[in-house]
């Protein structure tokens, strides 16, 4: 069980989530246990406010980014994010207890303030004080150790290996390199041996039961890269890649630091059956509520597109979708009708093959004046929520590419594919038209390996002010 969740949850991750729902569940269950013999009749309450607390606070721990590596062994910045999480667990406790109609805050307000107090101080000790200096002992004597193999073997590999080997909280054991070049092969740098090629990837990883690998490789082609990730997912190994190509998801995205070192972290290839399904469940009630509830605002701007130029309320977009299939994609129409796209194939086949950024054509004159305005705000996308209700698309996801775009893009790119396309994503709160084409396809790979219900959540409810400020819409 225990190599099961180190593939999935780093090893300080995994520590401290057993320790928060350890130490939070025994100090609940005192709590508890001193005010039931004053509220003994509503002892079934405080139990089901307080677990709801408990799983509640994990979460927020997380989107406070309080299991990250430079989270927990910097002191002070940890004293501050365990605070905070502290108070926003307690606001969001009391909030749940008045519309839940729990007893617990109006009965004891003191209570309530001394259980958290509690908390906090019980934390600060145990998270703050004392498990990083156990962690650091059980690193020194090798209880944690972590076999690693590093492919690359370059300049470059070699600083990033020292720089994790040297710092007192490495808990990585460096087994080799492989690297492709003749002249490195039965090489040793700094007693670790190159212990052939790349093709001797899986043999390697069998042969010294190797837990992660680290991709090093200054100068190396995207497609190839890919391979190379793919191939390690394949056999069951997390992937940490540092290339110039995933600059943009350390630019952009907080990251996981491992030493001085940010990566770009792949997991292993899993099954996303609950993923799936909880997905598909918040697809399809976020979009029937959205387009049932505003359904009158839906009817005007339906009525304002066909009053104010002539042709239909909506277009209809042929796009590629998940497995590189075509699907049409409703939208209001914010052109006039019948206008030629071979503007618009120019501008995308420059951007791809030259790499620009994602903007979108200047003072473009088959826009009509509401549809500037639909664009700026995203508006005329709303008629999407029908794609997500029938199952071409999702809430979240990279958003589908037009015929001509996806015929232009290279093979390593059209991994994009691989999922449902979303009404936003990552690039559209990260970067939208502020970012080249390759950056939007990495941030859009970053999604895939990295999606969760947690990471959609936190995609859907940034694109809010992304949507009413009209941030990077034209």
């Amino acid at each position: 069980m225990l190599s099961i969740l180190r593939k999935l949850i780093p090893i300080h991750k995994l520590v401290f989530i057993v320790h928060d729902l350890l130490i939070v569940g025994f100090t609940l269950y005192l709590s508890i246990k001193i005010a039931l013999p004053r509220y003994y009749e509503y002892a079934n309450s405080f139990v089901y406010s307080f677990i709801f607390l408990i799983i509640a606070m994990v979460f927020i721990f997380k989107f406070n980014n309080m299991y990250r590596y430079q989270v927990f062994l910097n002191y002070p910045r940890h004293i501050v994010l365990l605070f905070k999480s502290v108070i926003l667990s307690m606001t969001l406790h009391i909030y749940f207890a008045f519309f839940m109609k729990y007893p617990e805050i109006t009965l004891s307000r003191r209570f309530v303030l001394e259980t958290y107090t509690a908390i906090f101080v019980i934390l600060l000790i145990t998270r703050v004080l004392i498990i990083p200096k156990l962690y650091y002992t059980l690193v020194k004597n090798g209880k944690l150790r972590v076999n690693m193999l590093v492919l690359g073997a370059g300049h470059t590999a070699r600083e990033k290996v020292a720089a994790i080997l040297s710092d007192k909280a490495n808990y990585y054991k460096v087994v080799g390199y492989l690297d492709d070049s003749a002249d490195k092969q039965g090489k040793e740098f700094d007693g670790i041996p190159v212990l052939g090629d790349v093709t001797k990837l899986e043999e390697k990883v069998k042969e010294f039961k190797v837990n992660d690998i680290f991709v090093f490789i200054k100068n190396i082609d995207p497609h190839k890269l890919q391979t190379i990730i793919d191939h390690c997912k394949s056999i069951g190994k997390t992937v940490h890649v540092d290339s110039a190509l995933y600059d943009i998801v350390k630019d952009r995205l907080s990251v996981e630091e491992i030493s001085s070192t940010s990566t770009f972290r792949v997991v292993p290839s899993r099954a996303r059956t609950y993923y799936d399904v909880v997905k598909r469940v918040i697809d399809l009630l976020g979009s029937l509520i959205i387009i049932i509830g505003l359904f009158p605002v839906w009817f005007v701007l339906y009525l304002a597109v066909i009053l104010t130029s002539k042709g239909p309320g909506f277009y209809r977009a042929r796009v590629v979708g998940r497995d590189s299939k075509e699907f049409n994609m409703l939208k209001f129409r914010s052109m006039y009708h019948n206008t030629s796209k071979e503007l618009h194939q120019n501008k995308v086949k420059e951007m791809i093959t030259k790499n620009e950024a994602t903007t979108k054509l200047e003072n473009d004159p088959r826009i009509t004046p509401l549809g500037r305005i639909m664009r700026k705000y995203s508006i005329d996308e709303f008629p999407q929520l029908w794609n997500v209700l029938i199952g071409d698309m999702s809430l979240v996801g990279p958003r589908p590419n037009v015929p001509y775009e996806f015929e232009h893009m290279e093979p390593w790119q059209k991994k994009r594919f691989e999922v449902l396309p979303g009404m936003t994503g990552l690039w559209q709160i990260k970067g939208r038209d502020e970012v080249k084409f390759t950056d939007q396809i990495v941030l859009d790979f970053f999604y895939i390996e990295n999606r969760s219900i947690m990471l959609d959540l936190e995609i859907l409810l940034k694109t809010i002010p992304v949507v009413l400020f009209g941030k990077g819409g034209k």
